[in-house]
Formats: C-alpha cells, structure tokens, sequence
C-alpha cells in the first residue's frame, strides 16, 4: 500500500520490541562480573579451560549442525572469556569428571596438549583444579552447576540442560547449589592428586 506499511512491519527498527536477552548473555554478564567462580562438570571440561582444538571439536559436533561462521564465532567467544583467569583477584574452583579427561573429543596429540593446558592453568594462585573419578560420581558429580559471586556478595548459579542451560538467583536454591558444589571438591581428589592424575593420564596418550 502507497505511503503505508504492511500489517506487522515497522517504518523503524527501534519501535519494535527489543529482542529478549538470551540466558547465555546473561551468564557471560555474571561469568565477567564475578569474584568467585565455582564449577562443577561432569561430562564436558569447562569451556574456561578447553584448548582451542577441543572447542572446534565440540562445536563442530553440534547438533543441529551449524555453520563455520557460527563455530568461528562461538571459539572467538570462549577464547575471550578466558582472558578473565588472568585477574587474579577472581578465585576461580572447577572440579572436572574423569569421563571427559579420558574420553577424547579429538585426537590423542590434541588431547594430550589439552590435559597438559589444564595442568598449566592449574599452576595459577587464584585457580584450584580436581578431579573427580569415575567411581566417585555417585549422585554428587550428576550435571554440570556454576556458581558465581558477585561485588555486592550475591550469588547467582547457572545449571547447563541437555538443550539449555538455565539461572537460578533464588538465595535458598543458589545456597543449595553452592552446597553441592562445595560437597563435590571435598570427594574428589585434592588438588595436588588431580594434578598427577592429570599427568599420568597425558604420560599414557
């Protein structure tokens, strides 16, 4: 129609609704902002301590696949977030399944620069690594939860699904997250037992 718009459209972009924020833009927000990090992975090692190779692989394997501009995009963006292990006034605590330290995404060359990569990282004074054996899991190592402190001392918790992952600032159930999390570290290996299991597993790639 002459001097109008079709029914649905806009004449300008900034009256339309604004796009809702993603929950992955909002944890990469809480991720930046935090002064504590706690995480816990069972099945994935943590994207903050994955190697380049073991990124493409994970991405590559998506499903639905995607596109190269779409991987090219997600490894600049977890390549970025890793710059915030380097403020050393964060404490940043993983605990990480033995499932994917033994279990290769890529090959055994690549998997061996990825354990020793983790090993490295480790060697930071505001990093603690530990692994949780296999035979340990039992129901306290069962999906992966991150919990985060931020400035003004509140908590948020982000639990990764299946499909998505989800936030949770409810100060009841972030506690209790918070509570699981410090739980897990206390059955997994101490830092310096995972560092060797770490080692042993690399000496035998």
């Amino acid at each position: 129609m002459r001097g109008g718009w079709a029914a649905g459209s806009s004449p300008h972009k900034y009256l339309q609704p604004e796009e809702p924020r993603s929950v992955t833009q909002d944890f990469f927000q809480y991720e930046a902002e935090a002064i504590a990090y706690s995480s816990c992975e069972p099945m994935f090692i943590p994207g903050l301590l994955q190697t380049e190779e073991t990124m493409r692989a994970l991405f590559n394997a998506a499903w639905p696949p995607v596109d190269d501009a779409t991987v090219e995009k997600r490894v600049a963006i977890r390549l970025g977030r890793q710059a915030l292990l380097a403020k050393q006034t964060v404490a940043f605590s993983f605990v990480i399944g033995e499932l994917p330290l033994r279990y290769m995404v890529v090959d055994k060359e690549a998997q061996k620069r990825q354990l020793l990569h983790i090993l490295h990282v480790g060697q930071q004074r505001n990093v603690t690594t530990q692994v949780m054996p296999i035979d340990r899991y039992g129901g306290v190592l069962d999906r992966a939860i991150m919990v985060m402190e931020l400035p003004g001392h509140e908590r948020i918790a982000y639990e990764e699904g299946h499909i998505a992952g989800a936030l949770c600032g409810d100060p009841a159930r972030v506690s209790a997250y918070a509570q699981k999390n410090a739980l897990t570290g206390q059955v997994a290996l101490n830092p310096a037992e995972s560092a060797r299991f770490i080692r042993e597993l690399s000496e035998e790639l």
